[in-house]
């Protein structure tokens, strides 16, 4: 064999390892965990009603009002009767400890009766459906929703029904 080809491919093989230890030199690597927390579902059930009272109505249209805070006011052509209890609807929220979610009312909603519908609309809730409400540290909160009825001229006296939906999801 040539000395000069052996040294030369000798040369070859020791400048390639030395390039292919400092590549290794220069590269590092390392790992990571992966974790997921996997909370309970967060759910919503109605405990109360929305319950606008008695109501005589009269001549005139008018508007019958409940907030959060069970208040009820009236406007236009509405006499409030004693005979109910007006409230705002309560639903109990659960789900996980200290989370936060969002509340979507509805626009509007209709009572049937034995006369014309009734529209409800306006709904209103505490805490407050432009925000968020907050879970407790035992993982529950109350949501209470008020809203306005549109009662009709010489609406045709007898019992209203109606339902509407009130949805909740996590932040």
């Amino acid at each position: 064999m040539n000395p000069m080809k052996s040294f030369t491919t000798t040369l070859a093989i020791i400048a390639t390892a030395t390039l292919f230890s400092a590549a290794l030199a220069s590269a590092a690597s390392t790992s990571s965990s992966a974790n997921a927390s996997i909370v309970s579902a967060i759910a919503i059930t109605n405990t109360a009603p929305l319950n606008f009272g008695q109501i005589a109505p009269t001549i005139v249209i008018g508007t019958v009002s409940v907030a959060t805070t069970g208040e009820r006011a009236g406007l236009g052509g509405v006499t409030l009767a004693n005979g109910s209890t007006p409230a705002a609807a309560s639903f109990a929220v659960t789900g996980a400890a200290n989370n936060t979610y969002t509340i979507t009312l509805p626009a509007s909603t209709t009572l049937t009766g034995p006369g014309a519908p009734m529209t409800v609309d306006g709904f209103v809730s505490n805490p407050d459906a432009t925000g968020t409400g907050t879970l407790s540290a035992l993982g529950a909160q109350t949501l209470l929703v008020g809203a306005t009825l549109h009662v009709g001229v010489s609406q045709v006296a007898g019992a209203y029904t109606g339902t509407f939906n009130v949805d909740v999801n996590y932040n």
